[in-house]
This record gives C-alpha cells, sequence and structure tokens, in this order.
C-alpha cells in the first residue's frame, strides 16, 4: 500500500500527455544546449583563425632577409667563440 502511495504521482505524470511546464523546460533545456554549441564553436572559429595568422606572421618573418642576415652574424660569432675556446683548450694541454 505505501508503495502505491508513493508511486502514484510518478506514475500519473509518465501516463499523462505534455503539458505547459514540460514545453518550458523543454525550452529552456534546448536554449542552454544551443548557447553551448555556439561557444564551443566560436572557440573553434577562433583557434582556426588565430592557427592562420600565427602561420602568416612566421612564414612573413622567416622570408625576411634582415632576419636571415642577423641570424647568420649571430651564428658566425658563436662559432669563433667555439673556435678560440677550442684553440684555447689544446694550447693549455700541450
Amino acid at each position: 500500500m505505501f508503495l502505491t502511495i508513493e508511486t502514484s504521482p510518478i506514475i500519473a505524470k509518465l501516463l499523462a500527455s505534455k503539458g505547459e511546464y514540460d514545453f518550458k523546460l523543454e525550452d529552456q533545456e534546448t536554449a542552454i544546449k544551443t548557447w553551448v554549441q555556439q561557444q564551443v564553436h566560436q572557440r573553434e572559429q577562433m583557434l582556426k583563425a588565430d592557427i592562420i595568422i600565427d602561420t602568416k606572421v612566421y612564414k612573413d618573418i622567416s622570408e625576411e632577409e634582415e632576419l636571415y642576415t642577423y641570424k647568420q652574424k649571430i651564428a658566425r660569432d658563436l662559432m669563433k667563440l667555439q673556435a678560440d675556446s677550442f684553440y684555447k683548450k689544446q694550447q693549455k694541454m700541450l
């Protein structure tokens, strides 16, 4: 008897057709779902745009002759310092 009294509202709700509350609840749930999908889509679009911009910027930088010349000079200086250091170590060993 206790089980019948406790479960009767649930059974009645399941057997009843959709009411105003059900429609409002469904509307609210789909509104939230749509909003979340829009946010995810916007983040994906921002990421794609950012990747395209970064790629273009670094491509442009890599094609700059000034940057190439600067890096070449720095690498040359570093190789000279390494050669000098090796030479000094070899002298100390003698």
